[in-house]
């Protein structure tokens, strides 16, 4: 499935660093706007993996994300259809797709790799809008970190 469109149904997470994390827990905007370099907003497909219960699927991405986590980091977890719905008035171009990445020196396959494509570059009002609409679909928060992985 590797570049196609993830299914309405289907849900991702996105980590949020502690510097996106609101002092209630709650995660801004700034989440997901892109870093100049970038052509897509890394996420992970939950339903990647079929047959696990939702925190087991997180706990598998936990384990294959490749940046550092912090415990005061969160996971956001967005629908697809209904993120690509409320931002599409503004944003007709935004694509949830799968986008796995390869096993690359100490880091495995992460097989759950997706990207939120079509964003407006990160450093201008648009994209500060469309982060803000994104963010407004969040669905739940979970850890970043577990007490286990602690």
């Amino acid at each position: 499935m590797t570049g196609t469109d993830l299914p309405d149904d289907d849900n991702v997470v996105r980590y949020a660093k502690p510097t996106t994390v609101r002092e209630d827990g709650s995660v801004d905007g700034s989440a997901f706007r892109l870093r100049p370099s970038d052509k897509g907003l890394s996420v992970n497909w939950l339903q990647y993996f079929q047959g696990l219960d939702k925190s087991q699927q997180l706990d598998m991405i936990r384990q294959s994300y490749r940046l550092t986590m912090r415990p005061n980091g969160r996971l956001a977890e967005l629908n697809i259809g209904s993120t690509r719905h409320h931002v599409h008035a503004r944003l007709k171009t935004l694509r949830f797709i799968h986008a796995p990445l390869a096993a690359e020196g100490e880091y495995q396959p992460d097989a759950s790799h997706a990207e939120i494509r079509g964003l407006p570059p990160g450093d201008t009002p648009e994209a500060a809008l469309i982060g803000d609409m994104i963010a407004e679909c969040i669905q739940t928060i979970h850890p970043a970190i577990t007490r286990q992985q602690t």
